[in-house]
């Protein structure tokens, strides 16, 4: 028995049968030449005319960002790459976006929608972020640190602004802010300069076959997909090799991702495939909207630091719960091969007594093997709030060390090897 509940699933993008390329608008291939506006001019031709289709042609296209609108999908052929532009003052001014879980305004993705349905990023070309002009900014906290404080603060959204490179606040590659019916398939990204498929509070989104390739040893924060408040969604195929997390589901910061309220549910993961990264499939640490009914299965994950991670802190409050996973396959993972933490304390988290500590039960675990992890399986949660019912079955691991517990409020293990 177990906790997930199906839900219809998610049927994606409909976009009207029309195309134009973007060589139409006066695009100009190589690399060389800004195509920015050809690009905005092919777009505002299609949603004119009610949607459609804008195609990348085989070749090297440089642009700044891409804004999309409803009704559109970009399309690129198997040797197209789409190379973004290093200078940043392309990315301002800023725009509406959710940065680690907290709402704020800053540099525009490099592909952005907001408030739009029926959009799609499709096609088996390249997406380039060229993020190595952003990565230096890893290292800055001024603003980040700022925008966690006017989270807890309640500041006006709209006073939130960080918009200069001493704010230390990156852009991601692709980040759709509140959409509906949503696609994303076939295509590569690369090299964001942050997290790289960032969908937030989107409804009814497939993201299916794409491959994500930032250098897991200097690209920080590169996670490969992250599903922020999302409602109805599948990630179906995804090969990551990156700086962070591979997929990653979240639901908002603190104060501020209470106060939206935007829950990560009736999500499907499936065909991960994770080479190097953080985690492998990871719930957190973002979860103050709550994360619920998710199914994962048919991962592999290879040389992570954890396998499974589902992590939050005692300032998140809400719910994670409901949450299975099946028929996965760890390879070598330094840390665990299972990890489930209340007690992630980094970023200004901090241990001790919070008047919002959160919930974390129903986790089911299904045909795992592990053939070596530092800890076999950390299950941690804490005295005020242990974790709840937890599901081992037909697991096999090969570990150092093999259990390490505490706090924790009915564990079941069945058939359940350690070496």
């Amino acid at each position: 028995m177990g906790f997930f509940v199906p839900f219809d699933m998610p049927t994606g993008a409909s976009i009207p049968d029309r195309q134009v390329s973007i060589a139409d608008f006066g695009a100009v291939p190589g690399g060389k030449v800004k195509n920015t506006q050809a690009i905005a001019d092919a777009i505002d031709h299609l949603a004119g005319l009610g949607g459609g289709r804008v195609d990348f042609p085989a070749g090297q296209w440089l642009t700044g960002p891409i804004h999309l609108k409803s009704n559109i999908e970009l399309h690129t052929e198997k040797d197209t790459e789409v190379i973004f532009s290093i200078d940043k003052e392309d990315y301002l001014p800023a725009v509406f976006t959710v940065y680690e879980g907290v709402r704020c305004y800053t540099y525009s993705a490099q592909i952005y929608a907001r408030d739009c349905h029926d959009i799609a990023v499709t096609g088996a070309g390249t997406w380039n972020g060229r993020g190595y002009v952003w990565w230096y900014m890893g290292v800055i906290r001024q603003g980040v640190e700022d925008m966690y404080r006017a989270g807890e603060e309640q500041r006006p959204v709209e006073q939130r602004v960080y918009d200069t490179e001493e704010m230390g606040v990156r852009p991601g590659l692709l980040h759709f802010v509140d959409c509906e019916n949503v696609t994303i398939e076939g295509s590569t990204f690369m090299f964001s300069p942050f997290w790289t498929v960032h969908p937030t509070w989107c409804r009814n989104i497939i993201v299916r076959n794409i491959s994500v390739r930032n250098p897991w040893d200097h690209a920080p924060n590169t996670d490969g997909c992250n599903l922020e408040g999302c409602c109805r969604g599948l990630v179906d195929g995804v090969d990551a090799d990156t700086g962070d997390d591979a997929v990653c589901l979240k639901s908002g910061r603190d104060r501020d991702g209470r106060t939206v309220g935007r829950p990560c549910e009736n999500i499907v993961v499936r065909h991960i495939t994770a080479h190097r990264s953080h985690g492998g499939i990871t719930i957190g640490s973002e979860t103050s909207g709550g994360i619920r009914n998710v199914l994962v299965e048919d991962c592999r994950f290879m040389e992570n630091l954890i396998g499974i991670w589902i992590k939050t802190s005692h300032e998140r409050g809400n719910v994670i719960e409901n949450i299975e996973y099946h028929r996965i396959q760890v390879d070598h993972v330094r840390d665990e091969a299972v990890c489930i933490t209340m007690g992630y304390y980094v970023d200004g988290n901090k241990q001790g007594p919070h008047p919002h500590l959160p919930t974390v039960r129903n986790v089911l675990v299904e045909d795992l093997t592990c053939d070596h992890a530092g800890i076999g399986v950390k299950i941690d949660g804490v005295p005020e709030k242990p974790i709840q019912n937890v599901r081992l079955r037909n697991v096999r691991l090969h570990s150092d060390h093999h259990l390490a517990v505490r706090c924790v409020e009915g564990l079941h293990m069945e058939n359940a090897v350690f070496k």
